[in-house]
């Protein structure tokens, strides 16, 4: 799945869940062109500043996610990255509203992603699946139009996890 996901997308894909308070990549596919990011499978990133990980705080009940805030600093990993806590909530129901997040920059300057949750039988989000490329390549217009693929991937590896209809597709909860 996430090899078509590349080849649709053009764009290196991945597949992560949570881990604590951070989320690791558990599997990935590098994109068809030349230039290719060399993250890896079992790279453990913060949450507060990749799109992966924002769909996962997303995804958290309101006391889950108040508890992570009390435990966790949003250090930054660039200039860009979400460093205050009002910020990120704001962009957190943004997320809950359209199912989507985005990371221009925040982890890495020269490279943007967006993401999408992946949802298991109980229509619970059990991980996270998100494309990425260079900022160079990959404009936020790009990563918009590209969001509707990776949706449809999202949405058939839910299925594969049992989510029934358009279970993915639903908003985050509130």
């Amino acid at each position: 799945m996430l090899e078509d996901l590349s080849r649709e997308t053009g764009e290196s894909a991945h597949f992560a869940v949570r881990m604590g308070d951070a989320v690791v990549v558990i599997a990935r596919t590098s994109g068809p062109g030349a230039f290719q990011l060399t993250d890896r499978v079992g790279v453990v990133r913060p949450a507060h500043c990749t799109a992966l990980g924002k769909i996962i705080l997303a995804s958290l009940r309101p006391d889950q996610l108040e508890r992570f805030l009390q435990r966790v600093e949003l250090k930054p990993s660039t200039e860009k990255s979400i460093t205050d806590i009002a910020v990120l909530l704001r962009e957190i129901e943004e997320i809950r509203e359209s199912g989507t997040a985005f990371d221009d920059g925040e982890f890495n300057l020269e490279v943007r992603c967006v993401a999408v949750p992946v949802r298991d039988f109980t229509g619970q989000v059990t991980g996270t699946l998100g494309i990425s490329g260079p900022v160079w390549r990959l404009s936020i217009q790009a990563l918009q139009s590209r969001a509707k693929i990776l949706q449809a991937a999202a949405d058939r590896l839910s299925a594969e996890f049992g989510a029934k209809g358009a279970t993915a597709a639903k908003s985050l909860p509130r």
